[in-house]
């Protein structure tokens, strides 16, 4: 360790102390040593930025502007879970809807309240400006400055970095969305050094006839036929992040990890991923037939709702259309962490719902073929949005109520769309 590094722990360590005594002069200090590691930052030297920003944030932890500078530091250095840490901590923290700080200057004793209007002005200094005349001499280098406005004064004023130290009140909502950006980069990175499983387990289901559809649920649902199919095979859980990501080569889903369900994706990209493993998508028949599994329930369990049976909207869920118990996850589970179906099927009632390959039509069930259905033609599958060009998808999700987890439930969805609780599982014959 150099004699550099050294000095600035010393010097630290005489910070905490003096800071019980004259605050002030502390975070003068602690300021000082920011401008320093800003600077190695802004030059390559990582190592030496990350030693003297996770000093800074010994003294003061909650420093939204010095963790995400770190981050970026620890990015730099390949330390992947250690900035995905990072970034984390940033993403509790509360939300400013200004940009408020407390500003703490060399020749004050308690913090002045401002709006941190630019984070870096740069000038040229002279012994004389617009808040303070220092007693040194005129510099010709450039020197980083704040662009504040102070609330008791109402003025707009320019100070220097290294005469004062900004404390952040809340994280400003456009620097939280910058810190999602980044954090969901990050985690794409560690999803990449997980690796895939490969093409991903299927079940070979047998076919033959059942009644698809409910004569009690919604208009589209409407009537229940008999419907007959060939033998095929359906994977045996909905295509993870990693596996995804393997093969597509990027990560749409909102909910970063390389097991939960990628989620986020378009019909065609769902699509091309299952013909890329060799695969293709379940028709909307083939779909129900897997999740009701010789079963003529409501649900694959029985005709009464059971929680613990998959992820839905719980207690826990942030959006207007949730039920009062808990199925243990806020938003996407990994999947598998709920009891398969009567087929050995995963997920198959929630987590996220599941794009098929047939078109919707809202009546096709009264003319719907006996045998191997695949939905209602179009002329063109890639016509956008407008009247009825949709995909069907199936199944319930974490952000639904548990009447879109029934076997028979169906909506639909323009393929270019992107929803964050739809996902996809392949199917094979």
């Amino acid at each position: 360790m150099t004699v550099v590094l050294k000095n600035i722990r010393l010097l630290f360590c005489v910070c905490l102390l003096a800071s019980l005594i004259v605050p002030s002069s502390a975070f003068a200090t602690i300021a000082k040593v920011l401008a320093e590691a800003d600077l190695d930052y802004a030059q390559g030297r990582n190592a030496q930025a990350e030693e003297k920003y996770s000093a800074i944030l010994e003294k003061d932890p909650d420093n939204y502007r010095v963790i995400r500078a770190l981050a970026e530091v620890k990015i730099n250095l390949g330390k992947y879970e250690d900035a995905e840490s990072l970034l984390s901590r940033v993403l509790k923290m509360e939300v400013s809807m200004g940009r408020n700080v407390l500003v703490y200057l060399e020749d004050d004793s308690e913090p002045l309240k401002a709006e941190l209007v630019d984070e870096t002005v740069i000038l040229k200094e002279d012994t004389k400006n617009n808040m303070r005349n220092y007693l040194e001499p005129a510099s010709d280098e450039p020197v980083p400055h704040y662009r504040l406005f102070f609330f008791d004064s109402g003025k707009m004023e320019l100070v220097p970095k290294t005469r004062a130290y900004v404390k952040y009140v809340g994280v400003p909502r456009s620097t939280l969305v910058m810190v999602q950006e980044r954090h969901a980069e990050v985690m794409n990175k560690l999803i990449d050094s997980k690796g895939s499983k490969g093409p991903g387990e299927m079940i070979s289901l047998p076919g033959g006839c059942y009644m698809m559809g409910n004569d009690k649920g919604t208009p589209i649902e409407q009537p229940a036929h008999e419907v007959c199919l060939s033998p095929f095979k359906m994977d045996k859980y909905e295509v993870t992040q990693r596996d995804f990501q393997a093969v597509m080569t990027h990560n749409p889903a909102r909910f970063k990890g390389a097991d939960l369900p990628v989620e986020s994706v378009t019909f065609d990209e769902a699509h091309d991923y299952c013909k890329k493993q060799g695969k293709r998508l379940p028709t909307e028949a083939e779909w129900e037939s897997a999740a009701r599994a010789g079963t003529t329930s409501l649900y694959y369990w029985g005709d009464e709702f059971d929680p613990s049976m998959g992820n839905f909207c719980d207690k826990d869920c942030d959006l207007n259309d949730h039920s009062d118990v808990s199925d243990g996850f806020q938003h996407t589970a990994p999947v598998g962490s709920y009891k398969p179906n009567p087929a050995g099927l995963y997920d198959m009632a929630g987590n996220v719902s599941e794009w098929v390959s047939d078109w919707m039509e809202n009546n096709y069930y009264v003319k719907s073929p006996k045998d191997n259905p695949k939905g209602p033609e179009r002329m063109d599958e890639k016509i956008m949005r407008g009247g009825t060009n949709t995909k069907v998808f199936r199944g319930g999700s974490w952000d639904t109520n548990p009447y879109n987890m029934q076997s028979a439930a169906r909506k639909s969805m323009w393929i270019d769309y992107r929803v964050e609780s739809l996902g996809f599982r392949c199917a094979s014959n």
